[in-house]
């Protein structure tokens, strides 16, 4: 009997133990999925914070879309709403997003401080508490303790980083294609406004200002100053005169020009009358760049007390003397007749009733042509050229936008034509970029086309002293053509090619983040696209094109937007 009992005593406290410990375990396990809940509720907002924080310091950097701030903010609450929270978006109130800058400490570590009128940083919360719109995180098995819920919150800071930028621009030939007549079948092209802008001696704000003239060039004018691509003639433009070797000259007007200097009428016959083998001269006294001194009784040469001649009927090189000096360092009245009276001239591509025609308009695009270096013609660089000129304009909105809303990046000009050269350090001070470029000219120095010795000297100024360890390295590649010109600077269409893509490859293994910009129809976009494509940059290629108009206003938006385009990091 006493065994039975205390056999019975012993289950009995077993199955007080077994309770025991199944309570403690059904604790241990409540506690359990809790914690695990809590686990991946803090996750959740985190990812929701970081999330949010990004998308709102990237929003930032939008100056031309509204307020930068407002904008900011609302991004941020979108993003949070997409990223979960125990399946319910998360819903910040206006207290949640912070705006301000981070500021750099030792150790190139940033630093979150609020305030400031242009911030660059935006720091969000994301909370799941009772006073918060969705509420604090529910709890399962807590709620047996008498613990429904959990008060949780967790945040991010995001700021726009500074970034060193080289701005590598095209400077070869083509950059005035658009102002030359080679182009008057592609777009209106805008020569005329090339010419007004070149100096005459005038007072630069006179209402009157026009550009230059010289000789009989002055009595003609400039003609048709809208050259439609569709409509335009140049036989018809009363702006050219027809002088072509080897025939009589049937022009009016000119008879009229020559007798109204001076001329007799049997000059003037001779004048008009085919004399080739004197044909330069002939042109020169046509245009009134010189004086015939004929030796005729009574001629024009007699009247200006200026003899010499030997009364034949032919112009001689000897007989002439010039009145009008050419105007420019380079080139000569000798070249430019070569040029006009040339069926190969590149104003021949596009009309090739160009020939032999003589006015402003030929002589501007002789300039824009054969002397467009700045060694030769400085004066171009103050002239609209294009597309050179829509590259200074967007260039100078960017500078602008990166001025007025204190950015922190730094900025330098490199050039490239048949080489690349450095023109401007890295440095915050925008206005100089802008000058810089603005006094520089297609064909500046020379005038083939070697994108890769661009990126190369790009990169020299990216990986120099000059280059700060905490900000983005980044390029603006620019070009309005294809490259030509290899590492020797030699011609080589295959090896310039190969030059570009390996100086990219290079850039990319450093960490240069490259930006691609092609500017008009003859621009090599595959060839851009694919050094795009190497930097691993998203949305990296950009084209503006179209007439005159449509791509200056395309180049200003994508460097607006590129002014704007500043990568962002988490810095807690």
């Amino acid at each position: 009997m006493r065994t039975g009992i205390r056999g019975e005593k012993r289950r009995g406290a077993a199955l007080i133990q077994v309770a025991l410990m199944t309570t403690i375990l059904l604790g241990a396990a409540s506690l359990t999925v809790d914690i695990g809940l809590m686990y991946v509720s803090q996750a959740e907002l985190q990812n929701a914070a970081d999330a949010a924080a990004r998308a709102g310091a990237a929003r930032l950097a939008e100056y031309t879309a509204g307020d930068p701030q407002l904008n900011a903010a609302a991004e941020a609450m979108h993003y949070a709403e997409l990223n979960t929270v125990l399946g319910d978006g998360a819903t910040l109130s206006a207290g949640d997003v912070i705006f301000g800058h981070g500021v750099l400490q030792s150790g190139n570590k940033y630093v979150f401080q609020t305030g400031g009128a242009i911030p660059d940083a935006v720091r969000v919360t994301v909370r799941r508490t009772s006073g918060s719109p969705d509420g604090p995180i529910p709890l399962i098995f807590a709620r047996i303790w008498g613990i429904a819920s959990k008060d949780m919150q967790a945040t991010a800071t995001a700021m726009l980083i500074p970034r060193d930028v080289a701005i590598v621009a095209d400077l070869s030939g083509s950059h005035s294609y658009d102002s030359q007549l080679r182009h008057c079948r592609m777009t209106t092209i805008n020569n005329h406004d090339v010419w007004n802008a070149l100096p005459d001696g005038l007072d630069e704000f006179d209402p009157q200002h026009s550009g230059p003239s010289w000789g009989h060039m002055t009595d003609l004018g400039w003609g048709d100053v809208v050259m439609d691509p569709d409509t335009y003639d140049p036989r018809a433009d009363a702006g050219l005169a027809h002088l072509p070797s080897s025939q009589n000259w049937d022009n009016a007007a000119l008879s009229e020009a020559l007798a109204a200097r001076g001329y007799s009428a049997e000059e003037v016959s001779l004048i008009m009358s085919d004399r080739d083998h004197y044909y330069k001269s002939r042109v020169a006294v046509a245009l009134g760049l010189a004086i015939w001194r004929s030796g005729r009784p009574g001629g024009y040469g007699d009247q200006m007390g200026l003899s010499g001649g030997d009364g034949d009927s032919r112009i001689e090189s000897g007989e002439i003397t010039w009145t009008v000096d050419y105007p420019y360092n380079g080139g000569s009245w000798s070249d430019y007749m070569d040029y006009v009276r040339s069926s190969a001239s590149p104003m021949c591509e596009g009309d090739s009733n160009f020939k032999y025609k003589y006015g402003l308009k030929t002589f501007v695009d002789y300039l824009l042509m054969e002397q467009r270096s700045n060694a030769a013609t400085p004066q171009l660089a103050s002239t609209p050229a294009q597309p050179m000129q829509a590259v200074k304009d967007a260039v100078g909105l960017m500078m602008g936008i990166l001025d007025s809303f204190e950015s922190d990046d730094r900025v330098s000009l490199e050039i490239y034509a048949t080489r690349g050269r450095h023109e401007v350090d890295l440095t915050e001070e925008y206005s100089a970029i802008s000058a810089r470029l603005n006094a520089l000219q297609a064909a500046h120095y020379d005038g083939w086309t070697n994108i890769g010795d661009g990126i190369r000297r790009g990169i020299e100024e990216l990986t120099s002293e000059r280059v700060r360890p905490s900000a983005k390295k980044t390029m603006l590649l620019l070009t309005d053509g294809n490259a030509n010109t290899d590492e020797h600077y030699q011609w080589n269409l295959q090896g310039a090619y190969d030059y570009a893509v390996q100086q990219a490859q290079q850039a990319t293994a450093l960490g240069i983040r490259i930006y691609c910009i092609t500017v008009g129809a003859d621009a090599d976009q595959g060839l851009m696209t694919q050094i795009a494509t190497i930097s691993g940059t998203q949305n990296a290629m950009f084209h503006a094109g179209g007439d005159i108009a449509q791509t200056s206003a395309q180049l200003q938006e994508v460097f607006a937007q590129l002014g704007g385009l500043r990568p962002v990091l988490l810095i807690d």
